[in-house]
């Protein structure tokens, strides 16, 4: 089988590594280099129980942190990058005995235990953590939390892809989807080229909704803009990854210390702007007071695909043989990669994924769209 994918983020790398070693033939088209967009504006959190509350979307989030281990096992196997896996938890800041009396409710719950959720009053938080501010009055502290350096593992997903037989091709946009008789036939590349293939796999992020109006059809997915800093980290203040109400902070290996992230609805206004940066480091800086301190090394700004659910379109295309979608994974992509891969690769090959999946169909908003 003859397989395109368009996009080249962590979501196509992945996805495209996949198919390859379950013997399909891949082209992995990316219109810059692999990771050059949200994939590589990311923090690299992994923490499956602190987004959307959707039971449909909580099982695939956490079964694709089940799987990271032994995928940052093969990706370094395969290709000797470290993608740098830590795994020292993530602290929830609470400001209100109700918040820690909520933290240990959840200290219950199966996941819970799984997850290693602990409830910590002001004494314990700040033991672990000194430079939190006196105002973070306890924590909920989720130790099965973990993060990656997310710009490694796209690279690391990319190499072995290369190496699984896959055909990157890089500086490579995509015009338009060519559709006949019903099914999605070729993509054609800026020059005019056209690409046949027996299954197209749109995974462009943000830039999914365009190739799918290439074909007179519409997909409601939208950038939302997240501008991000590292500060200097060396000596590092934090342990853990920290999240307050409207920042996180990740601390690196690397001795960085990253910052975000605004959520923006600007279109493809490609900027860090004063304002963006002035509030993370406000938030930043009343959670941590020290931060203040530390200098900045750089900002940076990526575009999440975002669909108005809030939710991962994946699977395929209603009515039209041989084209697939994974895309609108928003602020979750790097978490989503390997169950997204995975499951992607086992539908499009056996006609039915391992995980039910109808929550994050195409089909929710075809059906919904204007005549």
């Amino acid at each position: 089988m003859k397989v395109v994918v368009v996009g080249g983020g962590v979501i196509g790398c992945a996805t495209a590594y996949e198919l390859a070693k379950a013997g399909c033939a891949v082209v992995l088209l990316e219109r810059a280099t692999p990771g050059a967009e949200a994939s590589g504006a990311a923090a690299g959190m992994l923490a499956p129980l602190g987004e959307s509350s959707a039971a449909g979307f909580r099982e695939l989030a956490v079964a694709s942190w089940r799987l990271y281990p032994a995928v940052v096992h093969e990706l370094r196997e395969r290709t000797g990058i470290d993608v740098e896996y830590v795994t020292r938890g993530t602290i929830y800041a609470l400001a209100t005995v109700h918040d820690v009396r909520e933290a240990q409710s959840r200290a219950q719950w199966a996941l819970g235990r799984e997850f290693g959720i602990e409830a910590w009053d002001s004494g314990e938080v700040h033991a672990r953590e000194p430079a939190l501010s006196a105002k973070v009055s306890g924590a909920m502290f989720v130790r099965g939390d973990h993060w990656v350096n997310n710009q490694r593992l796209v690279v690391a997903y990319a190499q072995a892809a290369v190496a699984a037989g896959v055909a990157l091709i890089t500086g490579c946009g995509v015009s338009r989807l060519i559709v006949e008789d019903g099914h999605a036939r070729a993509v054609v590349v800026a020059d005019g080229e056209r690409l046949d293939a027996d299954v197209i796999v749109l995974a462009a992020g943000a830039w999914t909704a365009p190739l799918v109006a290439s074909f007179g059809e519409r997909l409601p997915v939208e950038p939302r803009r997240g501008q991000m800093i590292a500060l200097a980290h060396v000596p590092p203040v934090l342990t853990h990854c920290v999240h307050g109400d409207e920042v996180y902070l990740v601390p690196r290996p690397s001795g960085e210390l990253l910052v975000g992230a605004t959520v923006e609805r600007v279109g493809f206004q490609g900027a860090v702007t004063a304002l963006g940066i002035a509030g993370l480091l406000s938030a930043a800086i009343e959670l941590v007071p020290v931060l203040g301190g530390l200098p900045i090394n750089r900002t940076w700004y990526g575009f999440r695909p975002w669909a108005p659910d809030n939710l991962p379109i994946l699977g395929p295309w209603p009515g039209l043989e041989g084209l697939w979608i994974a895309t609108a994974h928003f602020r979750n992509g790097i978490l989503l990669a390997p169950i997204t891969a995975k499951v992607m690769t086992e539908w499009i090959l056996t006609g039915r994924p391992s995980l039910s999946l109808e929550d994050f169909l195409p089909d929710r908003f075809i059906m919904r769209r204007e005549p």
